[in-house]
């Protein structure tokens, strides 16, 4: 018996330490020389003496383009060999503004559209949007891996859910809305426990599922409470009977600089008007009480530590600075809008 198990470790390890193919080998070389070359520009950058030097580098930036030129070169030679797909891969990730990567997401749903080993890829066609429903419709209908199928269920469903969010037409708007619930509804059934890279898809469904749901105009508002930034506990309800502004930002958000003292103008201007701002802030806290020193906000903000955030995770963030107006009974009024337009609406209201 003993004999049998150390001759059973043997093999596997002899297939751990199986070499890589020379496909994939050449693969990884193309991919390891693009990023190298982008490494070696950003370390000239940080040891920069003189903004003229950085600016020289930061417009020296190393192009994928000549490398997706090679790449694809590499995988119309070698389409009938299953390592390929780490090619096809890369350009879809990794040169998707580039001609060959949209060749590569064609072929993604036609010549690998049932092929093993292209989840990730698929699983970042979620950011692609409705040009890339086509690609996901073939893998799901032609794929029978479970990995590449609940990967396109997935971003397929996503690509519907954010059509759905930011869609001003009330009926296309409900025809996303059923298409993502379907998607999720199958993924959440037949692949909970499929992981990509370490996440359960099923995990971000449960996200969207509860935006679409919890988090739309009309709906009410979920409560926010934690500390400021003297310790002092406070909540949105606490608010119950105005109009609220919410903001979610950070200081590590350079899109959130610019409207800091809109947001200061706004919370002075609406003193008057039974109206408040507050912030949800997005720093570690030593972090979050300089930012609030550095813009000088004069509004009350919950310091929620990161990103991630209890919050900020209720509230499914996807973008920073994102905005909600939340009228006096505690309902969405306003989701992700311009401030200017919920200004407006304050105005309005009787």
């Amino acid at each position: 018996m003993k004999s049998l198990v150390l001759f059973l470790l043997s093999v596997v390890s002899l297939f751990a330490q199986a070499p890589a193919s020379p496909l994939a080998t050449e693969i990884r070389a193309i991919i390891d020389e693009y990023e190298n070359s982008v490494r070696a520009n950003t370390q000239k950058l940080i040891a920069a003496a003189t903004e003229e030097e950085k600016n020289k580098f930061r417009a020296s930036i190393p192009s994928a383009g000549p490398y997706a030129t090679k790449m694809m070169k590499l995988v119309q030679a070698n389409l009938d060999q299953p390592d390929v797909v780490k090619g096809v891969n890369w350009l879809v990730t990794g040169a998707a503004s580039f001609p060959e990567g949209q060749e590569a997401l064609k072929m993604l749903g036609t010549t690998f559209a049932g092929s093993k080993g292209i989840a990730e890829s698929v699983k970042q066609l979620e950011y692609h949007g409705l040009p890339a429903e086509p690609v996901l419709k073939a893998v799901i209908e032609k794929n029978k891996n479970r990995e590449e199928k609940a990967a396109a269920l997935y971003a397929l469903g996503a690509i519907h859910f954010k059509n759905f969010d930011a869609s001003a037409d009330r009926v296309s708007g409900e025809a996303s809305k059923e298409k993502a619930l379907e998607c999720f509804q199958q993924l959440n059934a037949d692949y909970a426990d499929v992981t990509i890279q370490g996440f359960k898809l099923s995990d971000f469904t449960a996200k969207m599922l509860f935006e679409m749901m919890n988090l739309q105009v009309g709906c009410e508002a979920p409560e926010i409470e934690g500390m400021d930034a003297d310790g002092v506990s406070f909540k949105l309800s606490d608010y119950r009977g105005k109009h609220v502004i919410v903001i979610f930002w950070g200081g590590w958000c350079h899109a959130c600089h610019g409207i800091l003292p809109l947001m200061n103008q706004t919370a002075a201007q609406l003193k008057d008007k039974n109206a408040v701002v507050i912030g949800v802030n997005t720093d570690i806290e030593t972090e979050a009480k300089k930012a609030l020193a550095d813009y000088q906000v004069s509004f009350r903000n919950i310091l929620d530590n990161t990103s991630s955030g209890p919050n900020t995770t209720l509230y499914n963030l996807r973008n920073f600075p994102t905005l909600y107006l939340i009228d006096p009974k505690g309902v969405i009024a306003i989701k992700n809008g311009a401030l200017e337009a919920m200004v407006s609406h304050i105005n309005a209201a009787k």
